[in-house]
């Protein structure tokens, strides 16, 4: 009767066992799908290959881009695709420059002559939802209602907007660095 009891107790604890092991296993693999850090909600974007990189603020996705645009200590380049890049622009959700971020570095400053630079079609979670804008290296803003600057185009934004007003506060699905 003892000998059956521990044959049964040894069973209980080596199906817990296996268990514990493929619990574990689920939450592993539950985990890599699950939905990127909420708390990283500043992007740094590179707008010729649109290679992306998320902060937990809008500084440190400042900075990530400012440091894609220059040499290392070595003197080689990090993640540009030309020594001349600029960040050309930061979109917001929010309006005063809040909520979420998207700042995006180019090759070349836009210039003089205001044909489009740069575009960018917005990924998803962004559509829709942006409501401040600032232009940089001497880019205007443009805004469009669908993807790759086809629907409605706003008027030029020059510099630093902090409000979007009328339609085109949470409107665009696209925007164009001129």
């Amino acid at each position: 009767m003892g000998s059956r009891k521990r044959r049964n107790t040894k069973r209980v604890i080596a199906g817990a066992g296996v268990l514990a092991v493929v619990c574990t296993a689920a939450f592993v693999v539950g985990s890599a799908g699950a939905a990127p850090d909420k708390a990283r909600k500043h992007c740094a974007v590179n707008a010729g290959n649109e290679e992306e990189r998320c902060f937990a603020t809008a500084e440190e996705a400042k900075e990530y881009a400012g440091v894609q645009i220059k040499d290392d200590a070595l003197g080689a380049q990090t993640g540009v695709e030309k020594p001349t890049d600029v960040v050309i622009g930061t979109l917001f959700k929010g309006y005063r420059y809040g909520g979420g971020s998207i700042t995006l570095w180019g090759s070349r400053p836009c210039g003089k002559e205001r044909e489009t630079g740069f575009y960018f079609n917005l990924p998803d979670d962004w559509k829709g939802k942006v409501s401040s804008v600032q232009g940089w290296a001497e880019c205007e803003v443009t805004l469009h209602s669908r993807p790759y600057l086809g629907g409605v185009a706003s008027p030029r934004f020059p510099d630093l907007t902090p409000v979007l007003e009328g339609q085109w506060n949470d409107y665009a699905e696209s925007v164009e660095f001129r």
